[in-house]
């Protein structure tokens, strides 16, 4: 299922959390669940998109916010994005359109790096 266009969010929306894939691949934030207005039970559709996983409330998803408050990441997809137990992976909830993304370290070494090198080339601050 691919995902829906965006809608536009105000700057200063999105909230973040670092959390750990524990051993049977789940990972738990609740600050940011509560932000998406997820409780517990609620169903969730999952996929992954260019290295990241992305996690939306959907009434006919397959997974859902287990007690005490986490999504388990199948092992095909923590494959696929390259996400290993006990790593530890950026959240990024989006509250207005209701998703979560899962960062991988690989991703945020991209992301980073690539920020630190622009920012910091020849010496400049």
């Amino acid at each position: 299922m691919p995902l829906a266009r965006l809608t536009e969010r105000p700057a200063g929306t999105l909230r973040f959390g670092l959390a750990t894939i524990d051993m049977n691949g789940r990972v738990a934030d609740a600050a940011l669940f509560r932000a998406l207005g997820w409780t517990i039970d609620t169903r969730l559709h999952m996929q992954t998109c260019a290295d990241l996983v992305v996690v939306v409330a959907d009434e006919h998803g397959v997974f859902r916010l287990r007690p005490p408050g986490h999504v388990r990441i199948p092992a095909t997809a923590r494959h696929w994005c390259r996400l290993d137990l006990g790593a530890r992976v950026l959240l990024a909830a989006d509250p207005v359109n209701g998703l979560l993304v899962v960062h991988p370290p690989a991703v945020l070494e991209e992301l980073v790096g690539g920020l630190l090198n622009a920012r910091f080339r020849d010496g400049a601050a």
